[in-house]
């Protein structure tokens, strides 16, 4: 099964029930700089069955720019479910499967062919209004590998997945900067959510052992690509501990992250699987952060932004 997938899907059944929280409509008649945000469900704020809510980071970190930099207007183009292809084309290989948000597959708003095309738009018509961009992207592609699978089948999968976000994010990432040349952006890597498999016994930490080292090499991509376009990343992964298996049963990265996303939770002195869904049997995990967590990326992504110096004072 593939238990990285269980949570997006639910949620993306619902999508055409919901409503769209593709921009957080302030006016910019005061001269205040405009924050734009491009990204998968964790820059959406996803939290099952809601694809969209305003408890994200980007919502967070928007609310630290108005009160300290001045920011007034907030353009979240994110999108549940895209990956790196998606966020190119709207629409993924062999035209099977698309974003649900852009292109032909669409069932929200805004529309239009793809999430950067909404992006370049953007830019392209408020020229000198945007003053920072922040981007989380790839997750989407790694999910479509299945860590039950057997190491050689896996093995090849998270390769080909790894080759698809070599290829597509450097045109993501420099098709924003000529767009938008000088305007800070500011990526992020991620966090491990199968690391709460840990609790379930033998098997589930086998799983999360497993999903350790796909994380690793994951997130390393990630840093490579951006490094390469000189774009910082804001290391959510350290922010959650994930690399961190000391101090006991469980360890440090499985109680991080059953506090800082949806998948598990502390109950009466013990952890177990969350259950969003309490009708349908069994534990309904969500892959997405907390309301903490989502808090904590937005700090780790303003620390960076203050760290740099990306925004004048």
């Amino acid at each position: 099964m593939r238990r990285w997938l269980i949570a997006l899907l639910a949620g993306l059944l619902v999508l055409s029930m919901a409503p769209a929280a593709s921009a957080d409509d302030h006016n910019n008649e005061d001269g205040g700089l405009t924050y734009l945000a491009l990204g998968d469900s964790v820059a959406a704020g996803t939290q099952q069955p809601a694809p969209f809510t305003d408890n994200g980071y980007t919502d967070g970190l928007f609310r630290r720019l108005e009160g300290e930099y001045g920011f007034d207007t907030f353009v979240n183009l994110a999108c549940p479910g895209d990956d790196t292809v998606e966020v190119l084309f709207g629409i993924g290989g062999g035209s099977t499967y698309g974003s649900a948000c852009y292109g032909p597959f669409a069932q929200l708003p805004p529309g239009g062919s793809s999430q950067l095309d909404a992006a370049v738009a953007y830019l392209s018509t408020h020229p000198g209004e945007v003053g920072l961009i922040t981007i989380a992207i790839g997750a989407n592609d790694i999910l479509a590998c299945d860590p039950t699978d057997p190491p050689d089948v896996l093995n090849a999968c998270v390769a080909a997945q790894l080759g698809q976000i070599g290829a597509n994010l450097p045109v993501i990432v420099g098709t924003l900067q000529a767009v938008a040349p000088g305007v800070p952006i500011v990526a992020m890597n991620y966090y491990n959510p199968n690391l709460a498999y840990w609790i379930t016994g033998p098997e589930g930490q086998a799983l999360a052992t497993q999903s350790q080292g796909l994380t690793e090499v994951f997130n390393g991509t990630l840093q490579a690509v951006y490094d390469a376009f000189g774009v910082p990343v804001a290391d959510v992964a350290i922010a959650f501990k994930t690399y961190n298996d000391r101090g006991g049963d469980p360890p440090k990265n499985v109680r991080e992250v059953c506090r800082l996303t949806l998948m598990c939770e502390k109950s009466g002195g013990s952890y177990i699987l969350s259950d969003y869904d309490p009708v349908t049997p069994g534990p309904q995990t969500d892959i997405h952060p907390s309301d903490k967590g989502y808090w904590k990326i937005a700090l780790t992504h303003f620390k960076l932004i203050d760290k740099f110096h990306l925004l004048a004072s």
